[in-house]
């Protein structure tokens, strides 16, 4: 990966060398490469940097502002251009073109080899999920670096995301953005279109892996590296309280209601939307018939929690799906035994990790378990 695990700060300059170096070159049809406010070379040069750094406002995930939005936008793990995504959820993507460039690793409660101190991955002799992940970040790196100036010229056309189909499965969770407090523009805006082009132009640098700030002052600051990779702290990120209207929308409906829900093109009328009036859904089909987390009024989702409850409170597993028959999706005061936190945590006996492709943060799964604890009330 990029960076150095001594001294963070001379990331720019190896991303620098690899853009000098790269036979793909900086330039082309990707315009000028802006590091962090100068060029390869050394001169200043206006307008987004590829080290601008972003968080995810539900969880303070950090990502650099052009890795967010192709993220958030091309596959986040589950659709489209995802390794996980598979026949359907592919949307017409061919088979082995991935651009999915989430972090390897957000700790311990993504996967214990995540825990402190992390094993070096050097010399392909560490075969841990961390590693795998690690590897694969780099792979889809280098799928991003090959078809960097593609991928610029159908998002200007607005061919990639392909309409009404990609707005309809994308992330719409809001990032932040650190160097001002503001919003992330979307793909689909010339702002961020240009922020993608810079960090394509720049050879599509990621951070590979957080950890917990030890301090406020801390948050999104660089941390240490293991193997080159590049770490930087979490930033804030709110908890919901331990109730189910607020596990809903913190949870549910920020990270699992865009597979587990059906595809819905109106503006939401609930002023409480943390997606700003979207609606996720429609990204699996499968998962859908599986578990729909969503309710009657497909225009407003102010009662989707106390309509969802019953769907997964003292509610086995659905068939279709791969845990069919083999539990129950949240046993009041019985977190362990709920397929939902086991899932969450990965460390279920059926079907794949939830959310397919991502992640929840321990803190947040603690409050999903605080909440089963208190009897996983409709409240």
């Amino acid at each position: 990966m990029l960076g150095d695990r001594s001294d963070p700060s001379l990331i720019p300059f190896l991303v620098a060398a690899l853009c000098v170096s790269s036979l793909i070159g900086c330039k082309r049809d990707l315009g000028e490469c802006n590091l962090d406010g100068q060029t390869p070379d050394g001169r200043p040069i206006e307008g987004p940097a590829a080290f601008d750094i972003a968080y995810r406002e539900t969880d303070g995930l950090p990502m650099y502002e052009g890795q967010a939005i192709v993220q958030s936008t091309c596959g986040d793990g589950a659709f489209c251009h995802a390794p996980a995504a598979v026949g359907d959820d592919r949307f017409g993507t061919p088979s082995g073109l991935n651009f999915d460039v989430d972090l390897a690793c957000i700790g311990a409660s993504q996967d214990s080899t995540c825990a402190q101190p992390i094993d070096s991955c050097e010399g392909g002799q560490n075969r841990t999920p961390y590693c795998e992940r690690l590897r694969g970040l780099q792979n889809n790196q280098n799928q991003v670096r090959n078809w960097a100036e593609g991928m610029i010229k159908e998002i200007r056309s607005g061919t990639m995301p392909p309409g009404a189909a990609g707005r309809s499965v994308r992330n719409t969770i809001p990032w932040v953005r650190k160097s001002d407090g503001g919003q992330l523009p979307s793909i689909d805006s010339s702002e961020g279109q240009e922020i993608v082009r810079n960090w394509l132009a720049c050879q599509a640098p990621a951070i590979a892996r957080t950890e917990t700030p030890p301090s406020a002052a801390l948050e999104l600051e660089p941390c240490q590296s293991v193997d080159d990779e590049i770490c930087v702290y979490s930033g804030p990120g709110d908890l919901p309280d331990p109730n189910w209207s607020d596990i809903y929308f913190g949870i549910m409906f920020t990270d699992c209601v865009i597979c587990h829900g059906p595809s819905n093109d109106n503006t939401d009328q609930n002023p409480n939307n943390p997606l700003d009036g979207n609606i996720p859904g429609g990204a699996s089909p499968a998962a859908l018939a599986a578990l729909n987390l969503s309710g009657v009024d497909t225009a407003d989702t102010t009662n989707w929690p106390a309509e969802s409850w019953s769907a997964v409170v003292d509610a086995l597993a659905a068939d279709p799906g791969d845990c069919a028959g083999q539990g129950t999706l949240v046993i009041p005061f019985d977190p362990d035994g709920s397929i939902m936190i086991q899932k969450m945590r990965n460390v279920q006996t059926c079907g794949d990790r939830m959310p397919l492709g991502g992640s929840i943060s321990e803190a947040r799964i603690q409050v999903v378990e605080e909440w089963i604890n208190q009897g996983a009330l409709n409240n």
